[in-house]
């Protein structure tokens, strides 16, 4: 499996290197030995917002009610995100993955969408419509602060390169990217974990509880 670095130096923040992970039981099944995350801190200059858009991209996308979006103007500015990667048809890892962040959305209460927004990125934009992810998000209970995007192909995959992402439906990233773009700080978590545990870690992110 290639490994693709997120370096996000533009932006004054620099990842370790995110593997895309296959989907497999491997994945969801809680038994690691070992939970590891990545994360980056205070990296260079914080809140340079056209530094930021320079390397996200305002790259259009598609949002689940078919409006066009600007990936990071109207997306990621502002707010503390938590992406994940995901596709329609998908039957083993993305629900999963979803089912977790319905748990998480119903913990931030009151601050979905207000400081902090869910970003659920299609990597099959041929087959999800906007019209499907929104069929889709209703299966979650997304609520108004949970964006599904898609896109033309190409659209996608440039924002999906630019958080690391590995652009193959079989072989997306499955683990959630936590990133406050304020403050420049991204951090890296198994979408396994117990849904407490990640809205902790998203709550100390959008609080820059950094220690």
């Amino acid at each position: 499996m290639k490994h693709l670095a997120l370096l996000i130096s533009a932006a004054g923040l620099a990842l370790s290197p995110l593997a895309a992970s296959a989907h497999s039981d491997e994945d969801h099944s809680g038994h690691a030995a070992k939970i590891e995350t990545s994360e980056t801190k205070h990296v260079g200059e914080v809140g340079d917002h056209e530094k930021a858009r320079a390397y996200f991209t305002d790259t259009v996308l598609k949002d689940h009610n078919g409006k066009d979006v600007r990936f990071y103007s109207d997306v990621l500015q502002g707010k503390t995100v938590v992406v994940s990667f995901i596709f329609t048809s998908c039957t083993d890892a993305c629900p999963l993955i979803n089912q977790n962040l319905q748990k998480v959305q119903a913990r931030l209460g009151e601050r979905m969408g207000e400081d902090i927004a869910f970003v659920s990125i299609s990597v099959d934009p041929e087959t999800d419509t906007p019209e499907k992810l929104n069929v889709y998000r209703q299966d979650f209970d997304a609520g108004e602060g949970w964006l599904f995007l898609t896109g033309d192909t190409a659209a996608v995959e440039t924002v999906s390169s630019k958080l690391g992402q590995v652009f193959e439906k079989e072989a997306h990233l499955t683990a959630l990217l936590i990133g406050n773009t304020g403050t420049a700080r991204w951090r890296k978590l198994p979408a396994y974990l117990p849904d407490n545990v990640i809205a902790g870690q998203i709550i100390d992110i959008a609080d820059d509880n950094i220690g």
